[in-house]
């Protein structure tokens, strides 16, 4: 986010002032993180690592919820019926006389 001209200026005479009213800590302030590389990179060791198992986690969890929304029955369809007794007459089966 940008900032305006005016809030520019009005900074602009903060700094004025504060370097006018305390040198030594303008000075510090400004050189605060200049000898520092890693400052202006901010790549700690083994953050891909914990950027990675996020992501390996999210996955998983869309997975998970996704395999549960498609094996969840669909709403107004009818139960699987039981297969009939072995003995019992199914109809259309054409075991009459013809």
């Amino acid at each position: 986010m940008s900032l305006r001209e005016y809030e520019r200026r009005i900074l602009a005479e903060m700094e004025h002032a504060l370097a006018e009213d305390d040198p030594d800590l303008d000075g510090h302030l400004r050189s605060f993180g200049a000898d520092d590389d890693s400052y202006l990179d901010d790549e700690r060791p083994g953050r891909w690592l914990l950027w990675m198992l996020i992501g390996v986690a999210v996955l998983v969890l869309c997975a998970m919820l996704a395999g549960l929304y498609f094996s969840a029955p669909v709403q107004g369809t009818a139960p699987p019926t039981t297969p009939a007794s072995p003995g019992a007459a199914q109809p259309g089966a054409g075991g009459g006389t013809g």
